[in-house]
């Protein structure tokens, strides 16, 4: 059982804190009303930035397949992504850091570019369209009547496949599983020293976390850095720093393909794996969480949501796929982070990327599996509310959440979300499963779906289709 008092998983009125102050800067982040301190977010914040820093190499690796320029690939992950985090922490006053989704990448480089042979200017340019599109839907607030649509069991199960999602990430850096098309395709190495790695780093997060220490995560990468370095060496791989070559592809993203009819069902695509996808990782991410208001709203949610948008277009204006709230946020917020200071600390941490860029080539990226299989565990293992919001148990989808039926129901949500994330390692695919099972529920039970599940599912399932219809 999880200690109610553990920061970050229960959405609990939290007293002030006696050492975080009571200035203007308190007051603007709420660092007081929600429990924190500025000691609490800068190591959140850290922390953060030490699970998600191998989107700073692995990003540009991905995307100079496709023929962008590696070093221009660098500059706008690590200064975009730098940026949108610290505005979300600015703006938004949220926990969220802002980076390339892999997903995107991929699909950009492999998709896009390898099978439709596409040039790049041009798959940018759609990048670019995308990002337009979900600029527009974020100002008409579309994004969060989708959201606020969303039922309380929908929610969890969201939450749950956020969970799967970063556990699998966890799996596949270690090398214990395989993929292939972005597809599970089987059993890895489990003796190699990645997966010495995760067992040293969850073992010894697990340990500490069990003694309360909020250090865990990272004092278990740290363990697990140093033990794989001693297996595997010192890597020697060069990483691109600084600001040469970093223009290559500033403003070369071709707009005109909005004029190409083949191009309209990619953008679709891309925009569906952005909208949905961020919707899922910020509703998963602050599920159960001091971030919910009392009527289990995120507050700042439009202003995270624009961010969201505008760094998928600066992304494509410097060289990059879109941008997504990174669901590595979740190892901050588990550390304790409550308030935008710690994404402001993220933000700044991958800002300093640029120049020291080649020294990331020596931090092993298997020493984050053990933080990001542990955020996992603990997300899936949370007790989950049974279909009940904090509103009083109204299923939004419809009708009073009466007996066992949302159960029932919310549990075959959070199977179907689940199973569907490990066979497609896809969020926006999982989601789509989630709204067919829930609206089909709602039918079932003669209950009325809200409007916005309706089309929503319509969209994904669409968007969904056109993905393997290869687009």
């Amino acid at each position: 059982m999880t200690p109610p008092d553990r920061p970050g998983l229960r959405p609990q009125p939290v007293a002030a804190h006696p050492d975080s102050g009571h200035g203007a800067v308190d007051r603007y982040f709420r660092l007081s009303a929600r429990g924190s301190t500025w000691r609490r977010e800068i190591f959140a914040g850290v922390s953060t930035f030490l699970a998600l820093s191998y989107i700073v190499v692995v990003n540009p690796a991905v995307l100079s397949q496709g023929g962008i320029p590696h070093a221009a690939a660098f500059f706008a992950t690590a200064a975009v992504g730098g940026l949108a985090t610290t505005v979300m922490g600015l703006w938004a006053r949220l926990p969220f850091a802002v980076a390339p989704g892999m997903e995107m990448n991929a699909m950009i480089a492999f998709s896009v570019v390898g099978t439709l042979s596409y040039p790049w200017p041009e798959a940018l340019g759609m990048v670019f369209w995308s990002g337009i599109a979900m600029l527009a839907v974020s100002l008409l607030r579309l994004r969060e009547a989708v959201i606020n649509a969303i039922p309380p069991q929908m929610r969890s199960a969201l939450a749950a496949a956020v969970g799967t999602f970063i556990g699998l990430i966890g799996l596949q850096i270690a090398h214990l599983v395989t993929t292939s098309d972005g597809r599970l395709s089987g059993l890895g190495d489990w003796t190699g020293p990645p997966a010495i790695a995760l067992y040293t780093g969850l073992a010894v997060t697990l340990a500490l976390d069990a003694l309360g220490a909020r250090a865990a995560a990272v004092l278990g990468g740290i363990a697990a850095a140093a033990l794989y370095c001693a297996f595997a060496g010192i890597s020697t791989e060069a990483v691109h720093g600084g600001v040469h070559g970093t223009g290559a592809a500033l403003l070369r993203f071709d707009l005109t393909v909005i004029l190409d009819p083949r191009a309209w069902s990619i953008i679709l695509v891309l925009f569906a794996l952005d909208f949905f996808g961020s919707i899922a990782k910020v509703v998963g991410l602050s599920a159960r969480t001091p971030l919910l208001d009392a009527d289990g709203q995120v507050p700042g949610m439009r202003q995270a949501l624009l961010v969201d948008a505008g760094a998928t277009v600066a992304g494509s204006a410097a060289g990059s796929s879109s941008f997504v709230a990174f669901v590595e946020s979740a190892v901050g917020i588990r550390a304790g982070a409550r308030t935008g200071i710690a994404a402001i600390v993220t933000g700044l941490l991958l800002f300093s990327c640029l120049f020291l860029g080649p020294l990331l080539a020596h931090v092993p990226v298997e020493a984050t599996t053990g933080a990001l299989v542990f955020v996992a565990v603990k997300m899936l293992t949370v007790p989950r509310s049974g279909g009940a919001d904090r509103s009083g148990g109204v299923d939004r989808s419809g009708g009073a959440d009466r007996s066992g039926g949302a159960d029932r129901s919310g549990l075959a949500v959070t199977v179907t979300a689940v199973g569907v994330t490990v066979v497609t390692l896809a969020i926006d695919q999982a989601m789509a499963a989630a709204f067919l099972v829930t609206t089909a529920a709602s039918v079932l039970g003669r209950r009325r779906p809200h409007p916005a599940l309706w089309v929503t599912t319509l969209v994904l399932t669409a968007s969904v289709l056109l993905q393997y219809l290869h687009l």
